[in-house]
C-alpha cells in the first residue's frame, strides 16, 4: 500500500479547491465516510482553536460534497452512458472538435459567455450593440432571449440529459452560421432533432469517452452544468478575455431563478424542490439565496477559474445573484468599453469527415463495444460466485474457522483488485457504486472489532450487501451495451 502526507496551505486563498481536488481521488473518497480531524499538541488547540475549528468544519463540507457528487445510485451515470453510446452515429456526422480547434484556436481575444440568470435581461441591449465585437457563447437556455433581440451567438452549447432542451432550438433556423455545441451524452432526442452541418458533438475529458479513440471529437471539460461547457469551450478555443453575464447561480429578490424570456417561465418549477442556503452576493453585497446544486456549480467554476487564472482572465458582468471567486467583477459596461475595440472574424463552417472515415470509426467503435460486453458478462460471473461462496457462509449458524475465513477475505480482496485495474470497470460510470463500496466497509471499521474472526465476518455481510448491489448496477450497464 501507498501512503501519503499532503500538506495544505491553511490561509491560502484556494484551500477550498485543493481539499475539494484531494477529497474527489477514489482512493480517498471511498472512505471519506472515516475523515476525522486530529490535533497533534495541546499547544496549537489553545492558541490556534478557531482557525483548526474552521478548518475543521471546511473538510465536512467539502467531504459532504464529494459524497453527494459521488451518486452511489449511479442513476445519472449509467443513463448518460447509454445516452453517449446512442448518440455515436449522430457524433461521427457531426463536425470533428478538432477541425473546429485547427481552424479557429487563438484568431480572436475576447469571449462573452451567456448564462440565463435573472440579471441577464439588464444586460441585453448592450450585448445587441456590441455583438459583432466579441464572440458569444450562449447557453441553450438563454437562446430564447437572445434571438427576441435580434442578438445572434457564435457558439450555443447543451448538455441536457433530458429532451426539455429540444424547446430551447424552435427556431434552430436562425442559426445557419452559428456552432451548435452539444455534450456526446446529451439526450438523444436533442442530438437526432439538431443533425445538421453546423451540429458539433464534443467528448468529456473522462477515461469512459477518451477509450474509444475517436480524438477527432474530444476532449473538453465539459462540467456538470451547461455554462460551465461554454467556459472551458472558450478556453480550448484560446479566449484571453472571458466575460460572463446572467451567471448569477441564486434567486433574484422576486424569487425568479431566471432570466424574464426564458423558455420555461422566470420561476422554472424543477429549481423550487432544491434546498436552499444563503451564500455571499455579487461585489459582496450582503448574502442572495441559492440552492445546493447552484453552489455545487459555483464551487466547480471556481476550480475551474483558478486552474486556468493564467490561461485567461475571467470578468463577472453579471451585476448580480452570487459572487464567484477568481473572478473579477466589472459591470458590463465597463468590460465592453475596456476591451471590445475589434471587430470579431467571420468563418466558415468546418465539414464533417467523409463517409468512409466515420463509418471505419464506427465498425471500430463496434468491436470496442463488443469486447465491452465480453467483459461485463465475465466480472458477472465472477461476482455471482463470489455471493454464493459468502451467502453459504452467511447461511451457517456458527462460528467458521478462522483460516478459513481469511482465504474467503483473500478472495475478496483479489476481486477487488481485478476491479480496480480494469479499465472497463474504471472508467467512472459505476463510480458512485465504488463510494458506497468505501462507505459499507467505513461502518465496519468504525465497530472497532478486535477479535479477527468477528471482524472478517461482519466484513463479509458488509460485502455481501455491496456485491448485490454493484451486480445490479453492472447489470444495467451490460444492458446499455446491448442496445448498441
Amino acid at each position: 500500500k501507498v501512503y501519503k502526507v499532503v500538506l495544505f496551505d491553511c490561509v491560502a486563498k484556494d484551500l477550498e479547491i485543493q481539499i475539494a481536488m484531494i477529497f474527489d481521488q477514489q482512493s480517498i473518497l471511498e472512505y471519506l465516510s472515516l475523515y476525522e480531524m486530529f490535533i497533534s499538541s495541546h499547544y496549537y488547540l489553545k492558541y490556534y482553536e478557531t482557525s483548526i475549528l474552521s478548518l475543521n468544519e471546511l473538510c465536512i463540507k467539502s467531504a459532504s460534497v464529494a459524497i453527494r457528487n459521488a451518486d452511489i445510485t449511479c442513476f445519472l451515470p449509467l443513463l448518460t452512458h447509454g445516452q453517449f453510446l446512442q448518440n455515436i452515429p449522430s457524433m461521427l456526422e457531426s463536425i470533428p472538435f478538432q477541425r473546429i480547434l485547427s481552424e479557429r484556436k487563438n484568431k480572436f481575444e475576447n469571449a462573452i459567455v451567456v448564462s440565463a440568470g435573472p440579471s441577464l435581461a439588464k444586460q441585453l441591449p448592450l450585448l445587441k450593440a456590441y455583438q459583432d465585437k466579441a464572440v458569444i457563447f450562449c447557453a441553450d437556455g438563454a437562446l430564447s432571449m437572445l434571438e427576441k433581440e435580434g442578438i445572434i451567438p457564435d457558439y450555443v452549447t447543451n448538455l441536457d440529459f433530458t429532451d426539455l432542451a429540444m424547446k430551447f432550438f424552435q427556431n434552430k433556423e436562425n442559426l445557419k452560421q452559428s456552432i451548435i455545441a452539444l455534450e456526446c451524452a446529451t439526450h438523444p432526442n436533442v442530438a437526432r432533432s439538431l443533425k445538421a452541418e453546423n451540429c458539433m458533438i464534443i467528448l468529456r475529458n473522462k477515461a469512459l469517452y477518451q477509450r474509444f479513440n475517436l480524438s477527432d471529437f474530444g476532449y473538453i471539460d465539459t462540467g456538470t452544468h451547461v455554462s460551465h461547457f461554454s467556459y472551458t469551450l472558450a478556453l480550448a478555443l484560446g479566449f484571453k478575455n472571458i466575460i460572463m453575464i446572467g451567471q448569477d447561480l441564486a434567486f433574484d429578490e422576486k424569487g425568479n431563478s431566471h432570466s424574464q424570456g426564458f423558455s420555461y417561465g422566470e420561476q422554472f418549477s424543477g429549481e423550487k424542490t432544491v434546498p436552499t442556503l444563503k451564500t455571499q452576493a455579487y461585489a459582496g453585497k450582503g448574502e442572495v439565496l441559492t440552492h445546493i446544486t447552484w453552489n455545487d456549480y459555483r464551487i466547480k467554476l471556481e476550480y475551474l477559474f483558478a486552474c486556468n487564472s493564467k490561461e485567461a482572465k475571467f470578468y463577472n458582468a453579471t451585476e448580480g445573484g452570487a459572487r464567484i471567486n477568481f473572478t473579477e467583477e466589472l459591470s458590463f459596461k465597463e468590460c465592453c468599453e475596456k476591451l471590445l475595440t475589434k471587430e470579431k472574424p467571420q468563418f466558415e463552417l468546418p465539414k464533417s469527415l467523409t463517409k468512409n472515415r466515420s463509418d471505419k470509426l464506427l465498425v471500430k467503435f463496434k468491436e470496442k463495444i463488443q469486447k465491452d460486453q465480453e467483459n461485463a458478462k465475465r466480472f458477472l460471473n465472477d461476482a455471482l460466485a463470489l455471493k454464493q461462496i459468502l451467502e453459504n457462509i452467511l447461511s451457517k449458524d456458527f462460528i467458521l474457522p478462522l483460516e478459513f475465513l481469511e482465504k474467503v477475505y483473500q478472495n475478496i480482496e483479489n476481486f477487488n483488485h481485478s476491479l480496480d485495474e480494469d479499465e472497463f470497470i474504471q472508467d467512472e460510470t459505476l463510480r458512485g457504486a465504488f463510494a458506497y463500496r468505501g462507505k459499507l466497509i467505513s461502518d465496519v471499521l468504525k465497530l472497532h472489532i478486535q477479535d479477527k474472526t468477528h471482524f472478517i465476518t461482519a466484513y463479509i455481510k458488509a460485502y455481501h450487501e455491496w456485491l448485490l448491489y454493484f451486480m445490479e448496477k453492472l447489470e444495467q450497464k451490460y444492458k446499455s451495451l446491448s442496445k448498441v
